[in-house]
């Protein structure tokens, strides 16, 4: 394996970017430890070692880290790593080692996040924002079978209330902008004619 540049970064930090892993980060100390130059070639050995000592460690110490901050799903808690330029494989050890632990579980976190949102956001809400944070679709559907108990047209008739939404008195335009926010929220057009009384 061939290093092909060397970025410094801050705190003492360099990038080390090479043909055949990608990047990886170490600090100079290391650097200078293991002999790491720009063009020079990095053994088998040499990285095996590397690999074992420093950066498998260091992987795993900043998946806890991240973990300790906040609850994430390992979609978030793998971007976070890559983002620290931990090639895939060291991102994969990480993420089974903090798994082997349990500290992360995307149906604790799904189960979590809708207990907390339920009374605030709509279903589909609920679901969009967990598929984007990468929890699986069947593991978003387990989590609502046992987790879900809010009712959507309570939850519309709060909303309905803290805008002062009145259906006698709100003119065509109050009413057309009322309807477009719920339905941006994710409630049913059923829902929301029932709730504001347009039926």
């Amino acid at each position: 394996m061939i290093i092909l540049e060397i970025k410094k970064q801050k705190k003492g930090k360099l990038l080390v970017r090479t043909d055949e892993v990608g990047t990886f980060p170490v600090y100079e100390k290391e650097a200078a430890a293991f002999h790491l130059e720009e063009g020079a070639e990095i053994p088998d050995g040499e990285w095996e070692r590397l690999c074992s000592e420093v950066l498998s460690k260091r992987a795993k110490k900043r998946a806890l880290h991240l973990l300790e901050q906040m609850d994430r799903t390992e979609f978030q808690l793998r971007q976070k790593l890559k983002g620290d330029h931990y090639p895939d494989f060291l991102v994969d050890e990480a993420v089974e080692y903090v798994k082997s632990y349990h500290y992360i579980d995307d149906l604790r976190y799904a189960e979590s996040y809708l207990r907390y949102q339920q009374e605030k956001k709509s279903r589909l809400q609920i679901k969009n924002t967990l598929l984007k944070r990468g929890v699986p679709a069947d593991l978003i559907d387990q989590a609502f079978e046992e987790e879900y108990e809010a009712d959507e047209g309570e939850l519309i008739a709060r909303i309905l209330e803290k805008r002062g939404y009145d259906p006698e008195k709100s003119d065509p335009d109050e009413t057309r902008r009322t309807y477009q926010y719920l339905l941006r929220r994710g409630f049913s057009v059923s829902e929301i004619r029932r709730g504001m009384d347009l039926t």
